[in-house]
């Protein structure tokens, strides 16, 4: 039934956006090389969440062309070359010359309910017209239910890692209870408990940083944090508690990542974290200011465009340098 239920809804998309089926007897096998394939897809995984994959297909040939309704589906992906659900169909799809179909996907449910694949780093690769090269993804786990980070033990807190989820990409990062528990202690509550969920990055200074975590509307930060001053540097890439300019100790949900080095921030605020993967992100999210103002000025430092934290989700710390 859940088969037949995405056929035709994957028959009613196209209707959208079709322009206009061809008679059947014109139609053929789909051939490799008369459909342009485009597939991109995330490259970390969080267990339980979304998987979001997106697929774009344009005719290049001369005449219509036909495919399965399961190559816009999930079953037209595969982990680790196992299919994530069955292929059996009938051409029914009908594609003109020309025509370009693009759609979304969250194989998220698809992955949980597949017994095909270990917890563990993957190859996703697509299959539903020619096949695409395997794309690697991370695999991440999450904590436990339950957790209470404001009272983990110091020596647990390097147990975990953030990634945050934009509008932009991933930010993968990597927290130092080493040099300032607190605020990693402040972050991981958090994001762990949604407090960042549906916000966003609210100024952005290319050759600086990108700064994000205010209260949505109607909320506060649950609490301030005092100055855990220390030797980590304002490189790029470094996480940071923002703070009132006249009060050390009044860092709370705000916090910055560093664009480029900033030296004159060394030892005046808290660093406490760095990214691992997501430098793509931080480049895009940077360059949504309005250029045609300086980036002193808030007219310049403030996005054009919403540039949203989806969802930030605390998972069990994972090396990069390993697969």
């Amino acid at each position: 039934m859940l088969v037949q239920g995405m056929r035709w809804l994957l028959l009613g998309l196209l209707a959208l956006v079709s322009l206009g089926a061809a008679p059947s007897a014109a139609l053929q096998p789909v051939l490799k090389d008369d459909v342009t394939v485009r597939v991109t897809a995330p490259k970390l995984y969080v267990e339980g969440e979304t998987l979001l994959v997106s697929v774009r297909l344009e005719v290049k040939g001369e005449v219509p062309v036909q495919l399965e309704s399961w190559a816009l589906s999930a079953s037209a992906f595969s982990i680790n070359g196992r299919a994530l659900g069955s292929r059996k169909g009938k051409r029914d799809l009908a594609l003109e010359p020309g025509q370009v179909v693009e759609t979304t996907l969250d194989l998220g449910p698809a992955l949980t309910a597949s017994k095909n694949w270990s917890q563990r780093d993957f190859r996703l690769t697509y299959h539903g017209q020619g096949k695409s090269e395997p794309m690697e993804v991370r695999y991440f786990s999450g904590p436990e239910k339950g957790m209470n980070f404001m009272e983990l033990p110091l020596e647990q807190l390097d147990d975990y890692q953030v990634i945050m989820v934009t509008n932009r990409g991933d930010l993968w990062l990597e927290l130092w209870p080493d040099v300032a528990p607190n605020h990693v202690r402040n972050f991981l509550d958090l994001a762990y408990t949604g407090f960042y969920d549906g916000t966003g990055f609210h100024r952005v200074i290319p050759g600086f940083m990108i700064q994000g975590g205010k209260a949505k509307k109607g909320a506060t930060a649950p609490r301030t944090v005092n100055a855990e001053f220390n030797d980590r540097k304002h490189v790029r890439g470094v996480l940071s508690a923002a703070r009132l300019g006249h009060d050390v100790n009044s860092a709370s949900s705000e916090f910055f990542v560093m664009h480029t080095r900033y030296p004159s921030l060394d030892g005046k605020y808290t660093a406490y974290g760095k990214l691992l993967a997501g430098e793509e992100a931080l480049d895009l999210i940077v360059q949504s200011g309005n250029r045609n103002y300086p980036p002193n000025d808030p007219r310049g430092s403030t996005p054009t465009s919403p540039q949203t934290i989806v969802r930030a989700l605390v998972v069990k710390k994972v090396n990069p340098s390993k697969r």
